[in-house]
């Protein structure tokens, strides 16, 4: 294979050798490759594309765009404010900013933070984005080069990190994972910084919009200073929202680009904005990726597969017992011409539905009798379930433990990532 040409290495589906899928076309929950041949979409650009591909009314609005009638790239234009509007009252936030990915998303909301409060330690738990901030330390619960300190959702940790650098902490940011972290978590982890009276960051990048028409975690649960919403914003097209209190985000007076005003990203998010404002799309790709889950756990229970699911029709992983099971599992998912994001989560589109829904469950039965029987008495351990929240939030399951297994958890994960 020749040098390729592009310096980065994007997350992207492939074949078994690695070799990119070239996808050509997509429509609704399906995509089709060079050969024409149709795949079944689980993946949706991590999540992104929650309406499915070629969504009638955004591809039309985008249309107009690209034909210059939804305003230009140049300055401001009405939609700007429609989009904030609808953002506003689907997250609440007393101000906004935008962004074009949720890395830079959040990257801003906690520049700003700093910057407001005058502190520089920063406590995070969970995956947001490539980027160097959030680089390892060299030592696990110490900080690193940028001043963050990863407490990998142990709530205890947390109490203690608080604890010890309380005075010079600046913000908590938590990515919101809602296969392994309910309302109660969060309910917890406002007990855990509300003595302190810390910032909290919600980076709700990929959960926000996604199972309602808002933030995931209840307001009355946890109602963060500044919180973070992308994927659900637009179908795909690059934006990201930070919102939250004026004061802490008064630094991103300045943060500003070229393309800010560009309008097919606007309309996008516009059109996309409206149809998830009802909650309807949520339903039912809450009820149609439900549908698919339970067969998956059928599929696997009838075939003595030792493969769980975690989470919900909204969003939901596959957690295999080994890299064995793992390894043929996603050959075989590959030969059925399922596209899944192998090792993380699963993200149906409201695509899922009807005969693409149905095509889903024949298809994963096919996957089901390919691997039957070729484990039994394997089992999907406690070590087997770490590795698979892991790869899903680079953190630990909330479970009980002492602070010296959290540390050998830890410890072990990083090493074996």
């Amino acid at each position: 294979m020749a040098q390729p040409l592009l310096a980065q290495h994007p997350i992207h589906p492939s074949t078994t050798d690695g070799t990119p899928l070239r996808l050509v076309r997509g429509d609704g929950a399906r995509v089709f490759d060079e050969a024409g041949d149709d795949w079944i979409d689980f993946d949706n650009a991590r999540g992104s594309v929650l309406l499915g591909h070629g969504h009638p009314s955004v591809a039309e609005a985008v249309g107009r765009a690209a034909r210059g009638e939804y305003g230009t790239t140049t300055g401001w234009n009405p939609s700007i404010d429609s989009v904030l509007d609808r953002i506003q009252g689907l997250c609440g936030g007393q101000v906004m900013g935008l962004f074009r990915s949720g890395t830079a998303g959040v990257r801003a909301a906690v520049s700003a933070v700093r910057k407001a409060t005058g502190k520089s330690i920063v406590l995070s738990s969970g995956y947001h984005g490539f980027d160097t901030m959030w680089d390892p330390a060299d030592e696990i619960f110490t900080p690193n080069s940028g001043g963050i300190i990863d407490f990998y959702y142990d709530l205890p940790m947390l109490r203690r990190l608080l604890a010890e650098h309380g005075d010079s902490v600046a913000a908590v940011v938590v990515s919101v994972e809602p296969i392994y972290f309910g309302q109660d978590w969060f309910r917890r982890l406002r007990e855990a910084t509300a003595p302190s009276g810390v910032k909290v960051i919600l980076d709700e990048v990929k959960s926000g919009l996604r199972h309602r028409p808002g933030l995931f975690v209840d307001d009355d649960v946890l109602r963060p200073d500044v919180w973070t919403v992308s994927k659900g914003l637009a179908n795909g097209y690059p934006v990201c929202a930070v919102g939250g209190d004026p004061d802490l985000l008064a630094p991103l007076a300045e943060m500003t680009f070229t393309s800010f005003f560009e309008p097919s990203v606007l309309a996008a998010a516009e059109e996309t904005l409206r149809l998830m404002g009802t909650g309807d799309i949520q339903r039912g790709i809450a009820e149609n990726g439900g549908r698919f889950v339970e067969h998956a756990r059928d599929v696997f229970t009838r075939n003595d597969i030792p493969i769980e699911v975690a989470g919900s029709g909204a969003l939901f992983q596959f957690v295999c017992a080994g890299p064995d099971v793992e390894a043929e599992f996603y050959t075989a998912t590959l030969e059925e011409h399922f596209v899944f994001f192998q090792s993380d989560h699963q993200a149906p589109s409201a695509g899922l539905s009807g005969d693409v829904l149905e095509d889903a469950c024949d298809r994963f039965t096919r996957v089901g009798k390919k691997l039957a029987h070729r484990f039994t008495g394997v089992p999907i351990t406690q070590k087997a379930r770490y590795i698979g929240a892991w790869w899903e939030m680079c953190g630990l399951m909330d479970v009980p433990r002492s602070p010296e297994e959290t540390a050998k958890w830890a410890q072990l994960l990083i090493s074996e990532a």
